[in-house]
């Protein structure tokens, strides 16, 4: 009898061993929970995690407790890792994902319900992608406007960084959830962002379906931390500097935030990403961003495809918000419209050559000087998302609509009138008359001056500008070249039917005649 109990002793220890061992990490990624949103048709939504080395799991998804899909894998030895990829969904919901490891005879069960098929987005940046809903104008309406809103879903990552980069999430501030004006409206500068929450609930409106929103930013930080060692690598960025002081409140140093609160994102099937950034590198790296802002995205976009098995489109969907106007002293004269330059890789628009695919709201007339989060921060962030949101339809839904403000095409100099003759490749609305907000570079031999360009005529599409005051060689153009060129939406230019304003631009003068040597002022 002795002998027996001792027999069943060890066999029942080693029972109990193995159920532990089984049941050690078995676990879903950190952002796959309760009231989650999955990735629709026609991409497959990527369910991963954590498990017992070669055990089974086996991943159902569920509606009305019933079975509707099965997918089977193994966890991977290496890593303790085991990844399904579902079948395109339709959007709706709501649904069960069922996650069941075996390990001979020992099973466990994992669970998370209400999860929706609809369209993923992420959303990142520094501080002005940070500020809540309680901080934008007509705070207390806009919180109370939920309840139509249950099937826009929101997560946001709390602020991390590592040195190395991270497979899954070390924290989150807020676990997936359903808007309520308390997780919408937390504080200043914590749990959801509104450009992020306004974005989704603008598409919502279109769509009519789902919507996920994963909110990941960090205020004060520059593009360095948010980008890949071998991006930067790859644009010269030097590995020592550090931010002025009076712009950095974050982390600044490379790529600890792609680390720890975008590189666990990888394996996540997304729709597309939106991003609100810049300020912090007006006077840190500043002529780089031209090389660094184009290379996250296409990092971003391959390291996001590759991660979802393919799922996540390669040349995703990637919109941005030109910056802001902001009183800052008189060091950023020149830099705030450069960095607004260089966030298009120096073309004045997207999508181009070297940023395809990518979409952009103007934002320089909608400066607020009385923001009590400083001017840095306008409050408006209701027409900064509609404005991304009219570039999403057009960029990632295919509709046929006006989402960037008029460029001009054609610039012509009437040197026997002293006019600049501008044809824009949209109609214009002229609102108000700018003596100063164009400017001609003016040249003689040895240097340029840049000098006021006064409005003159205009007509549907066209504009004339007097250029009477340049007695030398007329060079280049710009537009709105200063960190502040007009006051609250009250710039002149804006398209007429869809009200966006012109963006900034800066252009060689190239159709002189005899006499004239174009060379741009510096």
């Amino acid at each position: 009898m002795i002998a027996s109990g001792i027999v069943l002793g060890l066999v029942l220890r080693l029972f109990l061993q193995a159920h532990v061992s089984a049941d050690v990490g078995f676990r879903f990624a950190s952002y796959i929970d309760d009231y989650m949103v999955l990735q629709r048709e026609p991409a497959g939504a990527v369910i991963w995690g954590y498990g017992a080395p070669r055990a089974t799991v086996t991943v159902t998804l569920c509606r009305d407790q019933e079975p509707i899909m099965k997918k089977v894998t193994s966890v991977k030895a290496d890593s303790n890792t085991w990844t399904v990829v579902l079948d395109p969904m339709k959007p709706g919901g709501p649904y069960e994902v069922m996650a069941q490891q075996s390990l001979g005879r020992i099973n466990f069960t994992l669970r998370v319900h209400d999860v929706l098929f609809g369209d993923v987005w992420l959303c990142s940046g520094q501080s002005n992608m940070k500020m809540t809903v309680s901080q934008v104008f007509n705070a207390t309406g806009e919180l109370s406007n939920t309840t139509a809103y249950q099937s826009v879903r929101i997560l946001s990552v709390s602020s991390t960084q590592a040195q190395q980069e991270l497979e899954d999430l070390t924290k989150v501030d807020l676990r997936w959830s359903k808007p309520t004006s308390k997780n919408l409206g937390h504080g200043n500068f914590m749990y959801m962002s509104a450009v992020c929450w306004l974005f989704g609930r603008f598409l919502y409106d279109t769509l009519r379906y789902p919507v996920g929103l994963l909110s990941s930013s960090w205020s004060g930080t520059p593009i360095e931390a948010w980008s890949s060692r071998r991006s930067l690598e790859a644009c010269g960025v030097p590995k020592s500097g550090s931010m002025p002081s009076d712009l950095q409140t974050g982390p600044s140093a490379h790529s600890v935030l792609w680390n720890a609160m975008i590189h666990p994102f990888r394996n996540m099937t997304l729709k597309g990403v939106i991003w609100y950034q810049g300020e912090s590198n007006v006077n840190f790296n500043r002529d780089l961003y031209n090389c660094t802002f184009p290379l996250l995205i296409d990092d971003w976009r391959q390291t996001f495809h590759d991660g979802s098995q393919g799922q996540t489109e390669r040349l995703f969907p990637f919109g941005f918000v030109q910056l802001s106007s902001y009183l800052f002293g008189e060091a950023l004269n020149d830099g705030l419209p450069q960095i607004r330059w260089h966030q298009t890789a120096d073309f004045g628009y997207v999508p181009n050559q070297r940023m395809p695919n990518t979409f952009m709201a103007v934002s320089v007339d909608l400066c607020d000087r009385n923001s009590p989060f400083g001017s840095i921060h306008p409050r408006d962030k209701q027409t900064v998302a509609y404005r991304l949101h009219l570039g999403a339809r057009a960029l990632a839904y295919g509709e046929k609509l006006i989402f960037q403000g008029p460029l001009p095409q054609k610039i012509e100099l009437l040197a026997d009138k002293g006019l600049l003759n501008l044809t824009y490749s949209q109609p214009i609305k002229v609102q108000r008359h700018d003596d100063k907000i164009f400017e001609v570079a003016c040249c003689s031999d040895r240097q340029c001056e840049w000098l006021p360009a006064p409005m003159d005529t205009f007509s549907t599409q066209t504009l004339a500008l007097s250029i009477t005051s340049c007695h030398d060689s007329p060079a280049a153009l710009r537009y709105a070249w200063t960190p502040w060129p007009c006051e609250y939406k009250q710039c002149p230019l804006y398209h007429p039917t869809s009200t966006l304003p012109a963006p900034p631009f800066i252009a060689p003068i190239t159709n002189l005649g005899p006499g004239y040597h174009s060379r741009t002022a510096k």
